[in-house]
């Protein structure tokens, strides 16, 4: 492990459906509690105690993609998307937008090929955005909040071009997995509660001037 130093620069790039489906499931654990309106910056600095070393939050960064296939049936849910998305930018997160693709998958339920969509390109994103900010020399200490193992070969390759930087996972609520914590041993995880105490208010104020609000079924 590389030993801290004072002012590491922290940089947190978040897997947002990872995310997403830890907070539905931290709903179910914590009844009448709304999460999705999760305050990102306020998260990502209420762990900078377990990074240590004088550690500051350089940015934070999103990477998501808008359903749009669901335009037809489920508009609401592209719109909430859209206003959590807007809601962050104000707090200076970077949002990275990838797509959704039609795939053909096979359904054992009704034994035959689907249609279905599947997000694009987040992966990589994420995988170069890290990678490339370490050698432009733009961070000192690189969190994937995250449970996907398939990052594995992302934390692989960045400690061995980047000795002298240290990259580790926040993993969140249920998603978590044995092999990235024995590949990082300083990640940590993120508890449903954490969630619950850092919210975003009801109103954000966009840079225009204007607000954006929680969605109406987001509030409880």
């Amino acid at each position: 492990m590389v030993k801290a130093t004072s002012k590491q620069r922290v940089v947190f790039f978040i897997d947002g459906f990872n995310l997403y489906h830890s907070l539905k499931e931290a709903e179910k654990q914590l009844p009448k509690t709304q999460l999705k309106w999760l305050d990102l910056p306020g998260l990502c600095e209420g762990y900078l105690h377990q990074i240590g070393g004088g550690a500051q939050l350089a940015s934070v960064h999103y990477f998501t993609a808008y359903a749009e296939h669901l335009r037809n049936r489920n508009p609401e849910r592209i719109s909430r998307h859209k206003a959590f998305v807007r809601a962050l930018t104000a707090r200076r997160v970077r949002a990275h937008l990838s797509i959704f693709s039609r795939k053909r998958v096979w359904s054992d339920e009704i034994n035959r090929w689907v249609r279905a969509h599947e997000e694009k390109e987040t992966d990589v994103a994420i995988a170069c955005e890290v990678l490339g900010m370490a050698m432009d020399d733009e961070l000192d200490v690189a969190v994937l909040v995250t449970g996907d193992s398939d990052f594995a070969p992302v934390a692989e390759s960045f400690q061995r071009r980047f000795t002298n930087k240290r990259i580790l996972f926040a993993l969140p609520f249920a998603r978590g997995t044995k092999r990235l914590k024995q590949l990082c041993p300083e990640s940590f995880s993120i508890s449903k509660e954490t969630y619950a105490k850092h919210q975003l208010p009801d109103e954000v104020r966009l840079p225009s001037g204007k607000y954006v609000t929680i969605p109406p079924d987001w509030k409880k």
